[in-house]
């Protein structure tokens, strides 16, 4: 009985790089709500950062400059470590972390923003969401829900966070509403992936 339960916990449990796959060179592209912009994402090559790997995604709108964002991917969790390899966060701050069940988790730290980086508070949620189709194949599928808080008062802003990761391909949809102060009205914005170009070389 107890080697069955602690095979069926075996099989539950998920490996964060399946939904997070890092091959250098392949690119996303994503379809903007209101916005008629493509947005897309590429994967770099892996670059060290104090003897630990860490992957670049560049992000950009149309034939925009694009930002990067730098990632450590564990067994357990996906991770934003930089958003400037030369100022990397104190703390990572978890994309998603997975395990058996729903996974929870809270975050304290920093962003980029400002000389010394605003503080942001921030609680995720991940869990298994059965499968759906991406791009012509039936996958399984996690959820991710964040809520996250940054600066307080007139001044400061809630992030309220859903993203879809995709087994073997990665993030497939976003959702976000950001509100300002005490503001009514979020705004809100989402994407959702459209083509998937699978890059060359190994990563």
């Amino acid at each position: 009985m107890l080697s069955t339960l602690i095979l069926a916990l075996t099989l539950q449990a998920k490996v964060a790089g399946d939904y997070f796959p890092v091959k250098t060179g392949t690119t996303f592209t994503y379809e903007q709500k209101g916005n008629a912009l493509q947005l897309t994402r590429m994967i770099g090559a892996p670059l060290d950062m104090g003897g630990v790997p860490v992957i670049p995604v560049t992000e950009r709108q149309g034939e925009g400059a694009g930002s990067t964002t730098y990632y450590r991917v564990d067994s357990d969790q996906v991770a934003i470590v930089a958003y400037d390899v030369k100022h990397p966060l104190t703390v990572p701050m978890p994309l998603f972390r997975v395990g058996t069940g729903n996974v929870v988790w809270d975050y304290t730290g920093k962003t980029k923003t400002g000389p010394e980086g605003e503080r942001l508070l921030a609680h995720g949620e991940a869990k298994a969401a059965g499968q759906r189709e991406v791009l012509g194949k039936k996958v399984d599928v996690i959820e991710v829900k964040m809520v996250a808080q940054m600066g307080i008062g007139m001044t400061g802003l809630k992030f309220d966070q859903r993203a879809i990761y995709a087994k073997g391909i990665g993030l497939v949809e976003w959702t976000s509403k950001t509100t300002l102060g005490n503001s009514k009205k979020p705004d809100q914005s989402s994407y959702k992936l459209v083509d998937m170009q699978e890059g060359k070389s190994g990563g």
